[in-house]
């Protein structure tokens, strides 16, 4: 008895080790979107656990192979993984799916039917989900169209359970370092007909932070744009015109001064420089404002030197002259007068 103990414990132990190492799974990054994908199940093997799949071989998305099921009332599909995978820095799970009539699932979308990934090993305990109405609105433009559809799920969206499930021993939140088992389920009736769905390439993302990180960096060059556009048509600055460009330059370096600092990295090192020429340029004008043509020629009258400008000679010989004649008639007008005496 203590021997089968012992093993049973052993075994357990293995397992709880097997158990806490998180697989590699399979994963990529897009070239065009930047986005990378974590594979958490390839669709191409039937899994283990209660289900309904068949594997079709055929009409597949990626792999060799999809999840296929007929369902016309109540499908509950399980899908345990092999190895816990770690899906840290991820932020969204997207798959797949196929359906045959796109009118008669929507009666499943008002049941208790979705979507939902756990760290337990077991439905409803350590889990996350999403209503299958929720599944049908994050796909393109709410809605899902006969054939093929991409769904896309925001890990933010989705719905912790308040209430661990039948397995205290794994109670507690979901850890997306430790996902282990996927269920997809499908409640209700679509009356005398049925319905096919197929699933393949569940995988989680980063598709929200990358586009988070898009959309901010596509903002940021927004802004720049203005910016860089104001300087590369910034006139040189001149004595002339120096006063007139003063305020545009304060006000480009506020504007580029308020920039986000991804902004800024849009802004090359050749248009900086140009503005600091710029504020560089207006700051020696204002230490030393330059004279303008009136004043210039008022400075130039006041220190013209007689003895070297014409006109002043000119000037100083037609007074001389006077004065000698003037000397002259005097002289002659008294030598008169002592005569006639």
């Amino acid at each position: 008895m203590k021997k089968v103990i012992a093993v049973l414990l052993v075994a357990v132990l293995a397992l709880t080790m097997a158990l806490s190492v998180c697989a590699e799974s399979e994963s990529w990054t897009d070239p065009d979107t930047d986005i990378t994908y974590l594979q958490l199940l390839n669709c191409d093997q039937k899994p283990s656990g209660s289900n309904n799949y068949e594997v079709d071989k055929e009409d597949m998305q990626e792999g060799e192979g999809c999840l296929s099921f007929v369902v016309s009332v109540d499908s509950v599909n399980q899908m345990p993984l092999p190895e816990p995978i770690d899906g840290e820095g991820c932020d969204t799970l997207e798959f797949d799916i196929y359906v045959s009539d796109a009118i008669l699932f929507d009666l499943f979308t008002k049941g208790n039917s979705g979507f939902e990934i756990t760290s337990s090993g077991y439905c409803d305990n350590q889990e996350i989900s999403w209503k299958l109405s929720e599944i049908k609105e994050f796909n393109k433009g709410g809605e899902l169209v006969e054939g093929w559809n991409h769904i896309i799920l925001p890990l933010e969206t989705a719905v912790p359970r308040s209430e661990d499930g039948h397995h205290p021993e794994v109670a507690g939140p979901f850890d997306i370092t430790k996902i282990n088992f996927m269920r997809f389920f499908m409640v209700g009736e679509s009356g005398e007909h049925t319905i096919t769905v197929k699933l393949d390439n569940i995988c989680l993302s980063n598709r929200q932070a990358v586009t988070a990180e898009a959309e901010k960096q596509a903002a940021a060059k927004k802004a720049a744009d203005k910016v860089i556009d104001k300087i590369s048509e910034l006139d040189e600055v001149t004595a002339e015109n120096y006063e007139s460009l003063k305020l545009k330059v304060i006000s480009y370096r506020i504007q580029y001064d308020k920039l986000s600092d991804d902004a800024k990295a849009y802004i090359s090192k050749a248009l900086l420089d140009k503005l600091a020429a710029a504020e560089a340029k207006i700051a020696e004008f204002e230490a030393n404002p330059p004279k303008t043509e009136d004043e210039n020629e008022n400075n130039n009258a006041d220190v013209q030197d007689p003895a070297t400008n014409d006109s002043g000679c000119k000037g100083m010989m037609s007074v001389g002259a006077i004065a000698v004649l003037v000397m002259a008639l005097s002289l002659g007008a008294t030598a008169l007068n002592k005569k006639e005496n």
